[in-house]
């Protein structure tokens, strides 16, 4: 189920509390609408979100009551969510709202978990909630998130990268032995913007595991991106690694804006 399935229903729901759910998040992602319309709407999906968690600590756990407040809470903080998708007509109130909403949901603490869980698996614009998990999460906690993610968007094919992006750059600024070869492994995505990112990535953090895959990156037959070919030599340059063991892939492929003495690399 999708995003709009999941906040929009199909026909069915929980009543009441859904339909009005689904009201207020076509107010609350209308970018020509006034934006105290908006804000109207968010404060009304945090007091649905709120008090239905409430309410629902106060039954048993594992309780059919107690599950269907949680679910309408959790529906109402991933309808607030969808607002960071969507771009209001007014920048200055756009940068506003959302900055607003960041603080209020980062406040929430643990509950939001769950819906940036859901939230993430269909949305396309996923920084703003991955800001939300830095803040709150743990780190056993933000790695489920992230690795759920990396199965939504393993390095294939994707009309529509924006996600896969904005996982990739939460990744790549944490400390963490994993980072490095979650990199190498986009190095195989087939869009060329994404094999970029984790080059960059992979140079900036000074990934020295890296350098058979940057390597490697260089000598494939199929790699045709000449700013990302001249990205990896210009990053070997700067990080004056020792080279010679690659130094027959490195003379095969050297332009004139290196030079290659059979160890280090340096520009022109």
């Amino acid at each position: 189920m999708g995003l709009k399935e999941m906040l929009f229903g199909s026909g069915g729901g929980k009543g009441r509390g859904k339909t009005r759910i689904d009201k207020l998040i076509k107010r609350v992602v209308n970018q020509y609408s006034q934006s105290v319309d908006r804000y109207g709407a968010m404060e009304d999906l945090f007091k649905i979100g709120s008090q239905s968690w409430d309410k629902g600590q106060k039954h048993p756990e594992g309780s059919a009551e107690r599950h269907d407040l949680e679910e309408q809470s959790i529906e109402a903080y991933v309808a607030l969510l969808m607002r960071f998708t969507m771009n209001a007509s007014k920048s200055i109130d756009d940068e506003e709202e959302k900055g607003w909403l960041y603080k209020r949901l980062s406040a929430i603490g643990k509950p939001m978990l769950e819906p940036i869980k859901r939230f993430c698996k269909d949305a396309e614009g996923i920084a703003w909630a991955l800001r939300i998990v830095e803040d709150v999460a743990n780190e056993a906690e933000e790695w489920e998130i992230l690795d759920s993610l990396l199965e939504v968007h393993p390095p294939i094919y994707e009309r529509d990268t924006s996600a896969k992006l904005q996982m990739l750059m939460h990744i790549k600024e944490i400390e963490d032995p994993r980072v490095g070869p979650i990199l190498m492994k986009y190095l195989e995505d087939p869009d060329e913007g994404v094999r970029f990112f984790c080059i960059e990535a992979l140079i900036d953090n000074a990934e020295e595991q890296a350098l058979g895959a940057l390597i490697g990156q260089l000598d494939k037959p199929e790699e045709d991106s000449v700013r990302l070919r001249s990205r990896i030599f210009d990053g070997l340059s700067d990080l004056g690694w020792d080279l010679t063991e690659h130094a027959a892939v490195i003379r095969k492929h050297v332009g004139d804006e290196h030079r290659f003495d059979g160890k280090l690399l340096s520009r022109r």
